[in-house]
């Protein structure tokens, strides 16, 4: 599941990847995509000169990422002190993760260690739609109000909360009943939200 993506769909998330990496300047700075999947996010933050690591629970997930040549572990939070020092990334990316944590405060004040002073949680995740619950892994949805609650309860500084669709045409639309309306779309990116917090 959400291994491969093709068509429309799949040049949309690559056009978002890249605009998230180009927003917040992480040119030649060191990114860590926390549940990579098969590598997608950092095939292209690769292509714009990031430093790319990722991680996932998943094995298959992992072995399709290696066979892309990147550089992805097995595991969750528990592994990164393994490899990792305190402060070594610039940014965090956690890309439609966050809805499958069961404790997502622990799971992310685990991850903050990680990133550098100044440096970014960027998290990507679908609004409660009609949809959500079609996913027997999902525990939680989402909503911008909860997103800049989430933000407060871990102490970061919370610089954008925002619909993807609205992100990716440079508009700021962070309302609550808007994802009502996005939902009506045949586009599923429009109901996602992009929260950027900065440590």
């Amino acid at each position: 599941m959400y291994l491969a993506y093709e068509g429309t769909f799949d040049k949309i998330r690559k056009v978002y990847f890249a605009k998230v990496i180009k927003k917040y300047e992480l040119h030649n700075k060191s990114l860590l995509d926390y549940g990579s999947g098969p590598g997608d996010m950092m095939i292209v933050a690769r292509e714009l000169g990031v430093k790319t690591y990722g991680i996932d629970l998943f094995e298959r997930s992992v072995v399709m990422a290696k066979k892309r040549g990147l550089e992805v572990d097995l595991g969750d939070y528990h592994v990164l002190s393994k490899k990792y020092k305190k402060n070594f990334f610039d940014a965090i990316f956690i890309q439609s993760v966050v809805e499958h944590m069961h404790d997502p405060i622990n799971e992310l004040t685990a991850l903050l260690p990680f990133i550098k002073k100044g440096g970014y949680l960027i998290i990507s995740s679908p609004t409660p739609s009609t949809y959500f619950w079609d996913d027997p892994t999902h525990v939680r949805p989402f909503t911008p109000k909860s997103f800049k609650t989430l933000g407060e309860i871990l102490g970061l500084k919370t610089l954008e909360v925002n619909y993807v669709l609205a992100f990716l045409l440079g508009l700021k639309i962070s309302t609550r009943l808007v994802y009502l309306i996005l939902n009506i779309l045949p586009i599923s990116l429009g109901s996602n939200l992009i929260a950027v917090y900065q440590k």
